[in-house]
């Protein structure tokens, strides 16, 4: 399905910028992740989304990113470090779906609750397939799934339909709390004769195990993963 384009398309911007303010960035011994109010989140995009009909709905569209964009909320500081976005003036230039990717990421932010994350999502990658995780279960568990399904499950379906579009394939990063659930199980069934020769990820699992906990025992059912940087 083709996005509907309003006629403001002009000189395409320069490749995105990552944001970074290393001032704001979290100083917690812990990993970090956000709990997302996915239905009041994606009540606003889908409004937002519906407008694009015009260039007032693009104007206002555009509008409530770079709103939250100029956001210096240390809470969600480490979320919007690892993004990569053009700035509001890029914006401005001329529309591209791609944008639409850009703000969808970026409009989560008024609707996120700093939790605590996995420590090291790397050494759960890597680590995990030694004790029998399978490499893909490993990953879903580090790394999130893709965001394009959170469109698919949470948001209107034509603005679903877009976003599995302009979304490109590895915008990983979230998990509901069934994942969760089922992750903790996967670890409590865990032959403890396997950390025989893999001491070193006792605290990895620990860490893991007391993190998903948390998700379950959380009020909201979706869990946003750092970015895949």
């Amino acid at each position: 399905m083709a996005i509907r384009m309003v006629s403001d398309v002009r000189e395409a911007p320069p490749a995105p910028r990552q944001r970074r303010r290393g001032a704001l960035v979290s100083t917690d011994r812990h990993g970090v992740a956000w709990a997302l109010d996915a239905e009041a989140f994606h009540r606003e995009f889908d409004e937002l989304f519906t407008g694009l009909v015009d260039d007032r709905g693009l104007i206002r569209f555009r509008a409530r990113a770079a709103e939250v964009w100029q956001s210096d909320d240390p809470g969600v500081a480490d979320y919007l470090a690892g993004l990569r976005l053009h700035t509001p003036e890029e914006w401005s230039t001329g529309f591209e779906e791609r944008h639409l990717a850009e703000w969808y990421r970026l409009l989560m932010v008024p609707y996120l609750r700093p939790i605590r994350g996995f420590r090291s999502p790397v050494a759960l990658k890597d680590g995990l397939p030694r004790l029998g995780w399978t490499p893909s279960g490993a990953r879903r568990l580090a790394w999130g799934r893709e965001f394009a399904t959170l469109a698919g499950a949470y948001a209107c379906e034509e603005a679903a339909a877009a976003l599995a579009i302009v979304l490109p394939v590895g915008n990983k990063g979230w998990l509901h709390v069934e994942d969760a659930a089922a992750m903790l199980e996967r670890f409590r069934s865990l032959d403890r004769r396997s950390f025989r020769d893999a001491q070193h990820l006792v605290p990895v699992v620990e860490d893991a195990y007391e993190v998903l906990a948390a998700f379950v025992d959380g009020a909201e059912p979706v869990v946003v993963l750092p970015p895949l940087t």
